[in-house]
C-alpha cells in the first residue's frame, strides 16, 4: 500500500515502495530455493532473471507500439483508418492490463490516444467544411464524464462539449454543422458517443460568454435537473484546441460551481445518497431484477460513488486536477485527507478499476456489453471478496467525509 502515497517523482527506483517490493520479491525467491540443490538454485535464479528481462523488454516494446499508434492516429486523415487504429490500440491495452494489472498505464495511454484521435477528427471535419471553415473561431473540444476524469475505456460513452470564440448569428449554422461532424467523426472511429452530452445538442456548445450566461442562469434558477447537468463540468479534460478558450473555460466554470451554494449542496447531497454497495446488515447489495439479477453492480455501488466523492472534494477545495489518483494526492497534501484515508482510497481506486478493466477484457471488443460492470460474487475467491469489501468500506468512508466537509463550511 505504501506505493500509493510514496510514489513521488518519475524515478521508480527511488520510490520507497520499489525497495519494499524488491525485498519481498527476494524473500519469495529465497523461500523457493530453500530446499533446492545448488544447481537447481542457480537454474532458478537464472530463470527468474531471464523472466524479468523478458517482461521488461515486452513492456518497452508495448510502450513503443502505443507511441507509434498514437502518432499514426494523430497524423491519419481517414476515418476508416482511424477505426482500425482504435481497435488495434485498445486490443493492445487490454492485453497489457491482463499481464501488468495497471489501471494507471491503461488510462494514461487511453487519454493520449483519445487526444490524438480528437485532433484527427477535428482536422477531418475542417476538410469537410472546406473554405467555410475559415469563418469558425478558436475552438476547444473538452471531454466530460469518464474521459473528463481521464478514466476512459471504449466501453464508456464519450461525452464532450465545445467552447468557441464569439460568432455572429449568421455563423451559428456553421458551428452546428461542425459539431455534428465531430460527433459523427468519433462514431466513425468506432467509439460510443453519448447522444445527449454532445455539442451536436446546442446546450453543450457555446462561446465563453454564452457559457457564462448559461452557468449564471442555471445556478440562479436552482432547478435540480439543470444543476445536475451543469455539474458535469466538475470533471473536464481538453482533448483538442489551442489558445485560451479551454483553460479560460475551466477556470471560470469550476470557480462558478464551487462558489454556488446551490451547486455544492446538490452535488454533496447526491454523493452522500449514493450506495457504497454495503447494506444495513453488512451484506453486499445485489441487483434485484433484470439480466444481472443477483450480481453486484460495480458502477452504481463502487465506481460512481468513489469518483463522485473525489470530484466533490476537488470542487470544494478548488482543485484543477482531474485524474482521481492525483486529486487524492493533492487532497492529502492539503490535509483534507490523512495518510491512512488517502492510502485506502488509492488502493480502492486501483482495485476497482483493475477489476473493471480485466472484466472488460473478457468481452472485448464487444464494447456495448454491460456485463463487465456486474460481478458474480460467487465466482470470486474469499481473498478477492475481502479486497472488494475493503474497497467498498473505503468508498463509504469518503462519502461520509464529503458530508462532514460540506457541513463544516455551512450550507
Amino acid at each position: 500500500m505504501a506505493i500509493l502515497v510514496s510514489a513521488k517523482g518519475s524515478d521508480v527506483l527511488a520510490w520507497r515502495a520499489a525497495g519494499d517490493f524488491a525485498v519481498s520479491f527476494r524473500q519469495v525467491v529465497l523461500a523457493r530455493m530453500e530446499f533446492c540443490r545448488s544447481d537447481e538454485a542457480a537454474a532458478m535464479l537464472s530463470g527468474v532473471s531471464q523472466a524479468l528481462d523478458d517482461l521488461a523488454a515486452a513492456n518497452d516494446e508495448f510502450c513503443s507500439r502505443c507511441d507509434s499508434l498514437i502518432e499514426e492516429a494523430a497524423a491519419s486523415p481517414e476515418p476508416a483508418r482511424l477505426r482500425e487504429l482504435t481497435a488495434t490500440f485498445y486490443a493492445a491495452l487490454y492485453d497489457h492490463i491482463a499481464i501488468h494489472h495497471s489501471a494507471p498505464a491503461f488510462y494514461q495511454f487511453s487519454l493520449l490516444f483519445l487526444q490524438a484521435l480528437a485532433g484527427s477528427v477535428c482536422r477531418y471535419s475542417h476538410t469537410i467544411l472546406g473554405d467555410s471553415f475559415a469563418r469558425i473561431p478558436e475552438m476547444a473540444l473538452i471531454a466530460l464524464g469518464p474521459a473528463g476524469r481521464q478514466e476512459f475505456t471504449p466501453f464508456c460513452r464519450l461525452q464532450f462539449m465545445l467552447v468557441h470564440g464569439p460568432v455572429g448569428d449568421a455563423d451559428n449554422g456553421l458551428i452546428q454543422r461542425y459539431a455534428t461532424l465531430l460527433h459523427e467523426g468519433f462514431e466513425a472511429c468506432g467509439l460510443q458517443v453519448d447522444g445527449v452530452v454532445t455539442p451536436r445538442n446546442s446546450q453543450w456548445r457555446g462561446s465563453l460568454s454564452e457559457w457564462g450566461q448559461r452557468l449564471d442562469k442555471v445556478l440562479a434558477r436552482g432547478k435540480s435537473s439543470e444543476v445536475i447537468e451543469i455539474l458535469r463540468l466538475a470533471d473536464q479534460t481538453q482533448l483538442d484546441g489551442a489558445g485560451d478558450a479551454g483553460p479560460g473555460f475551466r477556470q471560470r466554470s469550476l470557480a462558478a460551481l464551487a462558489a454556488s451554494p446551490v451547486a455544492v449542496k446538490n452535488l454533496v447531497s447526491r454523493v452522500v445518497a449514493l450506495s457504497n454497495g454495503i447494506g444495513m446488515m453488512g451484506g453486499l447489495r445485489f441487483e434485484k431484477s433484470g439480466p444481472y439479477r443477483g450480481q453486484f453492480a460495480m458502477l452504481d455501488n463502487a465506481l460512481q460513488p468513489l469518483s463522485a466523492s473525489i470530484s466533490a472534494l476537488g470542487l470544494l477545495k478548488h482543485l484543477e486536477t482531474m485524474a482521481t489518483p492525483r486529486r487524492v494526492r493533492e487532497l492529502l497534501w492539503l490535509r483534507v485527507l490523512n495518510v491512512d484515508m488517502a492510502e485506502r482510497l488509492l488502493q480502492a481506486w486501483h482495485t476497482l478499476h483493475e477489476l473493471r478493466l480485466i472484466r472488460e477484457r473478457e468481452v472485448h471488443p464487444d464494447w456495448a456489453n454491460a456485463a463487465p460492470l456486474h460481478l458474480n460474487i460467487e465466482q470470486m475467491s474469499d481473498s478477492e471478496q475481502e479486497v472488494l469489501r475493503e474497497s467498498l468500506e473505503a468508498v463509504g468512508n469518503i462519502q461520509r467525509h464529503v458530508g462532514l466537509n460540506f457541513s463544516s463550511i455551512g450550507e
